[in-house]
């Protein structure tokens, strides 16, 4: 798999999520949040990896 372009403000912003949040996920947001970008590169089997984790958590974006 490739990598995926994230919204940093999206994950990076909301401290809930940071269990859920696959290490080198929580890294890549955080340098560029430190970097001052708004989007960081992740592995895109890493950001499934953190979608499953946040659904499963009943906190993923837009879900009710």
């Amino acid at each position: 798999m490739g990598t995926i372009s994230i919204n940093v403000d999206s994950f990076y912003s909301k401290r809930a999520y940071y269990p859920y949040i696959p290490a080198p996920v929580f890294d890549a947001l955080e340098a560029a949040y430190l970097e001052g970008k708004e989007t960081a590169e992740v592995s895109e089997s890493d950001y499934n990896v953190m979608l499953s984790n946040l659904k499963n958590a009943k906190l993923c974006p837009g879900q009710s």
